[in-house]
């Protein structure tokens, strides 16, 4: 083996809490028939196919998708009007065949998937691909979860599953879905296999038209101390939908001594958001409660009843009417636990990037009705504008999302009616 790896390979910067993530720190290629295996196929239709890792007979021959697992998804894929070999190109999460003690195939672990994935990663910007499928946990692990989003829960293939994520970092549709092998142990054709065909299908449609391009979000927030002037221009303008945001010092506001609300947010523009300082002035306070509860103006939130205790407990306005929320309409497009989260929706839906990252340490605490720190953002300008900026950017999202769901849940309700 000597001379295999460069330099650069055996010196990576990349590390995890084993070391350095490397070839060498890794160790599957010494038992590899063919280490570092490279990614396979004509990329006719420029799909990228990422599966968990080599089997013994792909290892043996030096190419992915050889054995069951492959004769499985050629065999799917060709139903589905794809030639694997002659339309994709394939490649693994990891590189090298992982084996057990006995020498049997056995799933790569967390260290190997993230030593292997730089590889990976610079595998997907050489291609470009315009559609990205992912068969079976480690592959998401690879992509989703260890790389393109950072968000907390990030969970496995239960919540992956099925999206089709129009991911900006890789300008490509990412589709998470089963691994072949997983089909493969159960009888056949039962529910599994039903939603695996489905899933490719969706994925594969997503081929005909072209990447969706959505404006950048945070160009889209207005922050402005004019508090006066907005809360005047959503009433004149009487819009049909109203999404609001508020950022607070907790999660629940029945401590009135410690608790406040800092900040809020408007949206009623796909492409446009207000976000200022929440008012203190009697005089704004009765703008602000005009807005809340004008008749014709319909409210929507991610989790309605957090905005609704905030602004009833502290301040006595019963926001109404309320006519949409996004976290319940979440639920009842996809019961999964795990997937209702504004962020995580922002991600699948739209393939919005983290953007809670530098503010989330301000606005954990520890109990409920203990004051998190983001008075500390209050007496930071630049700090306080971040604030603006992720409360405006809540709310663009919750109004972006609203206006996808709202007709999907109707056409969801029309649907179990005929049933």
């Amino acid at each position: 083996m000597k001379g295999f790896f460069d330099k650069a390979q055996l010196q990576t910067p990349y590390r995890s809490e084993k070391g350095i993530l490397s070839c060498v720190s890794c160790g599957l290629y010494k038992t590899a028939i063919t280490p570092k295996m490279k990614p396979y196929g004509k990329f006719e239709k420029g799909i990228m196919v990422i599966g968990e890792a080599p089997s013994e007979e792909a290892d043996e021959k030096g190419k992915p998708w050889q054995g069951k697992n492959g004769r499985i998804i050629h065999r799917k894929f060709k139903q589905l009007g794809i030639d694997l070999f002659e339309d994709c190109v394939s490649l693994y999460t990891v590189n090298c065949r992982p084996i057990d003690e006995k020498g049997n195939n056995r799933q790569p672990n967390d260290h190997e998937i993230s030593c292997c994935r730089q590889k990976v990663i610079a595998a997907v910007k050489q291609y470009t691909p315009k559609l990205i499928i992912l068969l079976g946990g480690a592959a998401i692990s690879s992509i989703i979860t260890g790389y393109c989003w950072r968000g907390s829960g990030k969970g496995g293939l239960n919540i992956w599953r099925g999206w089709n994520i129009p991911d900006r970092g890789f300008n490509a549709w990412i589709c998470p879905t089963f691994h072949p092998s997983f089909i493969e142990r159960q009888e056949e054709e039962n529910e599994a296999h039903v939603i695996w065909t489905q899933d490719l299908e969706q994925s594969l449609s997503k081929l005909e038209g072209p990447f969706p391009s959505y404006k950048n979000e945070a160009e889209c927030v207005k922050i402005t101390y004019d508090v006066e002037r907005v809360l005047t221009t959503i009433l004149k303008n009487k819009p049909e939908f109203l999404a609001f945001d508020l950022e607070t010092t907790g999660i629940k506001p029945y401590n009135k001594e410690e608790h406040k609300i800092v900040t809020i947010s408007f949206c009623y523009d796909e492409n446009f958001a207000y976000a200022i300082p929440f008012p203190t002035e009697p005089r704004l306070l009765c703008l602000l409660k005009r807005v809340l509860t004008h008749p014709k103006i319909g409210k929507i939130a991610a989790n309605m009843k957090y905005e609704d205790n905030w602004m009833t407990f502290l301040h006595g306005i019963e926001v109404h009417p309320w006519v949409f929320d996004t976290m319940q309409a979440a639920h009842i497009l996809d019961n999964r636990p795990g997937i209702t989260g504004l962020k995580f929706q922002a991600y699948v839906q739209f393939g919005t990037p983290d953007y809670d990252s530098d503010i989330k340490p301000y606005l954990h605490s520890k109990y409920p009705n203990i004051p998190n720190k983001i008075m500390d953002m209050v007496k930071d300008p630049g700090l306080f504008k971040k604030l603006l900026l992720y409360n405006g950017m809540d709310s663009l999202i919750t109004y972006r999302l609203a206006m996808r769901q709202i007709p999907a849940t109707l056409a969801a309700h029309r649907a179990r009616r005929k049933k």
